[in-house]
Formats: C-alpha cells, sequence, structure tokens
C-alpha cells in the first residue's frame, strides 16, 4: 500500500484551482487503497475543502518562511507516515534541497504544473501545453500536454449539451474571486442590448451575493454546485477569471473569455486563443466585453 503526501494550499488570493486539481487525484489514488495525506498551512479554505471531502491532512503549526523549519516539518511527516510519494503542487518556496533529500530516501518526487525550482529536481513533472520550460534544466521525465491536465471526475462523463433558444452566458470568476470582479462583469453584460440570461456562480459569503441577487431577473445565482460538468451543459458561453476552469471549458466544448489576472494568466492565456478555445482580456480592461460577438 502507497503512502502519499500532496503539499497544496488554497486561499483567497492563490484560489481553489491547485486544491481541487490535487483533490481529485488524491480520490483516484484512494480507489486504488493508496494512504493519502495533505501538507497544508493553516487557512479555513484549504481546512473546509479537505474535512467536507473527508480527506487526511497535517496543518503546519511554525512559520514556514525559512527553509529549515519547511524542511523539518515536511520530513516529520514523511518519517511519522511513512510516506512513499511526494506531490507539489505550490508556489511558496518549497526548498529544492528538501526535494534532494527526499530522492537519497527514495521517495518518489512528483511537481504539478510547477514554475518553482523545487520541480526541476523532481523526479516527475506535469506540464499544461501553454508552459514555457527548459527541460535541459530538469533531472526527471517532464510530461507537457493537454492531456496531463488534471479534471474533476464528473468532467470524464458524457453529458448531452443543452440547446437554448436564448443564450445562456455563464460569469465565475473562480472560486474566492479576490479582486471582486463578478459584480463588474455582470454590470458590463446588462448594458449589452442583446438577448440573452446570465448564469453568476459566486459564493453566498461574497460582499457582492446580495447585490448581485437583486440586480436583474435575467440573472440566476448558483453558490454551491455538486456537479460542475452538468451543470455547464446548459452554458453556451463563459466569461471565467483564468484558472482550471478554462480546461473544463474546453472539456464541454464551451468557448469563454478570460479575464485574466496577471502576467502568468495573460500568457497562458495565449495558448487558448491561438487554438481558438477562447479569447483573453485584462482585468483592468473589462469594457472589452462590449465588444464580444455572442453566436
Amino acid at each position: 500500500m502507497k503512502n502519499i503526501l500532496f503539499r497544496v494550499d488554497a486561499s483567497y488570493t492563490i484560489g481553489l484551482g491547485h486544491i481541487t486539481r490535487c483533490i481529485a487525484l488524491a480520490k483516484q489514488f484512494s480507489k486504488i487503497n493508496c494512504n493519502i495525506y495533505f501538507a497544508i498551512k493553516n487557512n479555513k479554505i484549504t481546512i473546509d475543502l479537505l474535512k467536507k471531502n473527508k480527506l487526511n491532512f497535517i496543518i503546519a503549526r511554525n512559520n514556514l518562511s525559512t527553509e529549515y523549519n519547511y524542511s523539518i516539518w515536511i520530513e516529520k511527516i514523511i518519517k511519522r507516515h511513512y510516506i512513499d510519494t511526494f506531490i507539489g503542487d505550490i508556489r511558496d518556496g518549497l526548498p529544492i534541497k528538501l526535494i534532494k533529500k527526499l530522492k537519497k530516501k527514495n521517495i518518489l518526487t512528483i511537481a504539478i504544473d510547477e514554475p518553482s525550482r523545487y520541480a526541476k529536481e523532481c523526479d516527475i513533472c506535469f506540464y499544461p501545453p501553454h508552459a514555457k520550460i527548459n527541460q535541459k534544466e530538469y533531472k526527471g521525465k517532464i510530461y507537457q500536454g493537454i492531456e496531463y491536465i488534471i479534471l474533476r471526475d464528473e468532467f470524464y462523463k458524457n453529458y448531452q449539451k443543452k440547446k437554448n433558444n436564448i443564450p445562456n452566458i455563464l460569469v465565475m470568476m473562480g472560486g474566492t474571486d479576490p479582486y471582486n470582479l463578478t459584480l463588474e462583469v455582470v454590470k458590463q453584460l446588462l448594458t449589452l442590448k442583446q438577448n440573452f440570461n446570465i448564469s453568476v456562480v459566486i459564493k453566498k459569503e461574497h460582499q457582492d451575493y446580495d447585490t448581485l441577487n437583486n440586480l436583474s431577473q435575467d440573472i440566476k445565482i448558483y453558490s454551491d454546485i455538486k456537479n460542475m460538468a452538468k451543470f455547464l451543459t446548459k452554458i453556451d458561453f463563459a466569461i471565467i477569471s483564468f484558472g482550471v476552469t478554462a480546461y473544463e471549458l474546453i472539456a464541454m466544448k464551451t468557448p469563454s473569455i478570460h479575464i485574466c489576472l496577471d502576467k502568468d494568466h495573460w500568457n497562458a492565456s495565449k495558448w487558448f486563443e491561438d487554438n481558438k478555445y477562447g479569447k483573453r482580456i485584462k482585468k483592468n480592461k473589462l469594457d472589452y466585453i462590449k465588444d464580444i460577438k455572442w453566436r
């Protein structure tokens, strides 16, 4: 029986994409009787997600700002739980020396979509097709392509797309919407003189939830979707903040516009634009939504 340790976090700043895909991967490992553990920082969002999915986790009690503290924390977990596989999906300065130590102990080291230095030392790295990496700098095997994107279970099932007489546009700025873009995007849509419905995915705890709920009768609000793939069958077009959802929309053959929150998102979204999966706009250029052609 394998003992697998994930190092990953979620927060209002970094969003939910990293931990969502790690949870999806962990569930697959659980099906083949692996013991799964998550090493996390003390963050309520992360803890709630792992509890909801009934997964084991160990919370960092010390400050991880030094390489020494970081390494000691992970090494203690590995010794206590007899870890033989380490999977990193984190960008917080995980020490490259730690990976070297783990490899000397014959622990398999894996990195998922990692621009961090430690990935170059890992045994295996997985990257999306748009990642700009110099493979010569990596010591392990690299697998890159759209076929290595991790999606939730429901996206591997066949769902029939619904045909809407009136287009249904999805607005979803990620699990946390750290820049509070949802309301602004919806307001831009409402200025357009076109006939469509708007579906908004947003947490009830979001500061703009009540405002959106009372903004227009053409808007439907969703805050806790159990099956995203099934939900997307009734969506004709999506406006999202760039992230894992961009790949989920490809799986559901749904065109989209990506609001790019930073330079990395802007560069990554270019691959989607080049392959005609979607368009990209910067978060401070939301007025470009007025130029969208919906059909």
